[in-house]
């Protein structure tokens, strides 16, 4: 037994003494390889799917760029990949595109056509009528993205409404009517682009409504539409006959109407940006020209990534500003800034609304302005709002609520704070609660 003993304590010394000749070998080499791993994998992080190393001074320039450009002659589209210089270079056609996936809807009398001139990027273009195709392509692919402008109800449909007053040819009309084309290129223009100097035909029976029955003054349509008004019926299928009147509601039906939005699919709209036009209390000028600038870098660094848009961004100004200094040089005369300004033609002063036209038309147009509560989502803020108010939002697919969470923080903030004034400018008269407009305008 003492041998037994003696021999079993032996061999367990000499596997003891074994176990540690072994840890002694081979522990280092595993060290030095896990360590080389991790310098892999860490290395392997800086660098893109081209494996270019994100670190590197000169990554941005190394950086390709999809260049589209269109032939006008062929009416052809090409696509080359080329470097940020040579894509902002001067004399460049190189244009941004997103087609295959976004669509941006231009709401008539919303900013849409500042929101053209000025974006700079392709995408699909909806006006000036929704279309069932293209909401069809937002239910299930392949376009994903909507680009949406914002303006508060009563303000854009005072600007159509005046809009439509001035650019359709009224009977001693010494406009030239119709279109035409000028220049060396022939480029048509019309009532639209020229209003000063051309009107729009064919539409005698709108022109005649605006002119006769509401005697060009929106406030007369606006007043006509109140609950108790024995006009109301024809006021309201007078409503929907002028040009650019649909309604923010008919213009997303499909994220409205649960028989409709049942149809999104997961490939279907997943992004829905919201560029507000509003001009704030104290402000000298609204906030949309930062809106479509925050839309752009948001569209390119979703592409290309944060270094790569603030290069573009930068390039993209500098050739801004060097054309300018161009036609400044050639003392070029200065584009408008908006378009389509019924304001700035002929220094229009149309008539201002009374608060019962304001009531009355704030409430007809409640749904949109229930709309824009949605579009705050579910945080904290909204629902102060909410309830200062007095207003429900309206029941509508979820992405409705990604209205104002793109961008930057500042950026949201700013998205939020537009569309919260345009409901705090109503919110007298869109708390019916209260009573009725001829009520609330009489106790004030």
């Amino acid at each position: 037994l003492l041998q037994r003993y003696t021999m079993g304590r032996s061999l367990s010394r000499q596997r003891m003494t074994l176990y540690v000749w072994l840890t002694i070998a081979i522990l280092p080499p595993l060290l030095l390889n896990f360590n080389s791993l991790l310098k892999l994998t860490q290395d392997s992080s800086t660098e893109d799917h081209d494996g270019i190393d994100m670190d590197h001074p000169s990554f941005i320039d190394r950086v390709l760029l999809k260049c589209t450009t269109f032939d006008r002659e062929t009416k052809t589209t090409s696509v080359t990949n080329v470097t940020p210089d040579d894509f902002y270079a001067e004399g460049s056609k190189c244009g941004h595109s997103f087609k295959e996936d976004t669509v941006a809807f231009h709401v008539g009398k919303g900013g849409g056509g500042t929101l053209m001139k000025h974006l700079g990027i392709g995408v699909n273009w909806v006006h000036p009528l929704p279309k069932s195709s293209i909401n069809e392509q937002l239910q299930s692919g392949p376009l994903r993205t909507l680009i949406f402008n914002v303006r508060d109800p009563v303000d854009r449909f005072i600007s159509a409404f005046n809009w439509r007053s001035i650019i359709l040819c009224h009977p001693n009309d010494e406009r030239h009517r119709g279109k035409k084309k000028i220049g060396k290129g022939k480029r048509t223009v019309g009532g639209t682009k020229r209003p000063d100097e051309f009107c729009k035909e064919h539409y005698e029976e709108e022109e005649i409504m605006l002119r006769e029955t509401y005697e060009s003054n929106p406030n007369v349509l606006a007043e006509a539409l109140c609950h108790d008004s024995p006009l109301r019926p024809r006021a309201e299928q007078d409503f929907g006959n002028i040009h650019h009147s649909t309604t923010l509601t008919q213009w997303l039906d499909f994220l409205i109407d649960p028989r409709l939005a049942k149809n999104i699919t997961n490939d279907g709209i997943q992004k829905f940006l919201v560029l507000p036009v509003e001009k704030r209390s104290g402000a000298n000028e609204t906030l949309f020209e930062k809106h479509i600038e925050n839309l752009q870098r948001h569209l390119l660094k979703n592409r290309y990534g944060v270094d790569a848009s603030d290069k573009m961004m930068q390039l993209a100004q500098e050739k801004k500003v060097k054309k300018e200094e161009e036609e400044h040089r050639l003392n070029k005369p200065k584009r408008e800034t908006h378009l389509h300004s019924s304001s700035k033609i002929h220094n229009s002063t149309k008539p201002m609304l009374t608060k019962l036209g304001e009531c009355c038309l704030a409430r007809y147009l409640i749904d949109d302005y229930r709309l824009i509560q949605s579009m705050l989502g579910g945080g904290k803020a909204s629902n102060i709002d909410l309830a200062i108010v007095g207003l429900d939002p309206l029941d509508a697919h979820p992405v409705i609520q990604k209205a104002c969470t793109w961008g930057n923080e500042q950026h949201k903030q700013e998205c939020r704070g537009d569309l919260i004034s345009m409901l705090m400018r109503r919110a007298k008269y869109l708390d019916e609660s209260k009573g009725s407009c001829s009520a609330i305008v009489s106790a004030e």
